[in-house]
């Protein structure tokens, strides 16, 4: 029998530390991120088939001797090791046979990206799309924006958990032949390493810049959409600068107390959705590639799971018919008191 505290019942802090991070969740949140995580990693290869002879052709300045030195000398810390030597290896290679490999690695990339979101072998497919992300982000990494980094964790937590059971090609093919359905609860290690992640990132983003003239004064939004690099469209911005430094206040003040708040029950929700809002108007103001969509996949995790459940119904009821009121506990929890 679990020990508890003799007054109050309740399980001492470790063991509810423990069933925090090591029990069951629902896993609504992780299906969701499988998705919008391999939707991205296909949909930024797609969107770079035009560009592709560009960036990784036999001309590319990609594989010329210093690019290959500058890279390995100012960005190396930021790239998986084991790719550099693969990288190497590949610069070596004769134009036409180099060429010829990379189509059929990016081609991989491509059906591996889009069978790990649909849910296909999704365990397998995720690893093989995340090295080929990797692997291309590798060869040219001025390419892309931090995102293509930062989605690489995400990704292994979704490899980790038991998203490809649910919402995918592969529990439709266990429905066909009969199988039965899991229960829609899973371990929560995973996500809960998602959500750590997300709050570090806060932060670290947040406590970087708490002494910067720029955002203190709340030019940084206002400066960013002046510069055609980040801008999404050109505007005459000094009408809307105002609202421009308030907005800029605003998300120099949600990032740091997000690492707190996000924790916070009564405050958890409302943080995340005030993130999520901000997310929002920065994929329609800015330009900087599919980082928005990273971090709303992120936050999700932190989302009341009763809200998530709707956006997919063919998830178990078991884990979908979610109480508003009552705590959370999975089916084979003995006194359900922990609150997910």
């Amino acid at each position: 029998m679990k020990q508890t505290d003799a007054r109050s019942g309740a399980d001492p802090p470790a063991a509810a530390l423990e069933r925090w991070f090591l029990g069951r969740v629902p896993v609504h949140a992780m299906v969701l991120n499988r998705i919008i995580l391999g939707g991205v990693l296909f949909l930024h290869a797609a969107f770079r088939i035009p560009e592709f002879g560009v960036l990784y052709g036999s001309s590319s300045a990609a594989w010329s001797a210093p690019y290959r030195d500058f890279v390995r000398d100012m960005l190396a810390p930021q790239i998986p090791l084991p790719l550099l030597p693969v990288v190497s290896l590949l610069a070596k290679l004769e134009p036409e046979p180099r060429q010829l490999l990379l189509l059929g690695l990016y081609a991989g990339l491509l059906v591996s990206s889009l069978a790990f979101a649909l849910g296909l072998r999704s365990r397998s497919a995720g690893c093989v799309a995340l090295v080929l992300h990797l692997l291309f982000h590798a060869i040219h990494p001025f390419a892309d924006w931090s995102w293509a980094r930062l989605v690489a964790p995400f990704t292994i937590y979704c490899i980790l958990s038991r998203a490809g059971d649910y919402a995918s090609l592969d529990a439709r093919s266990r429905r066909r032949r009969g199988g039965a359905a899991p229960s829609g609860w899973v371990p929560a290690w995973p996500m809960r390493l998602l959500q750590i992640h997300v709050a570090a990132m806060y932060f670290h983003a947040g406590f970087a810049r708490i002494d910067d003239p720029g955002w203190l004064q709340g030019d940084v939004l206002y400066e960013a959409l002046a510069q055609t690099l980040f801008s999404r469209f050109d505007l005459d911005l000094e009408l809307w600068r105002p609202a421009l430094a308030l907005l800029s206040r605003a998300v120099f003040l949600l990032e740091p107390l997000a690492a707190v708040l996000l924790w916070v029950p009564w405050t958890r929700t409302l943080c995340a959705l005030a993130l999520l809002s901000m997310h929002g108007v920065l994929e329609l103001l800015t330009n900087v590639g599919w980082w928005n969509y990273v971090m709303l996949g992120g936050l999700l995790a932190f989302l009341p799971p009763i809200w998530l459940a709707r956006l997919l119904p063919g998830v178990p009821p078991a884990a979908a018919a979610l109480s508003r009121a009552g705590p959370l506990r999975p089916p084979d929890s003995p006194t359900g008191r922990g609150r997910q």
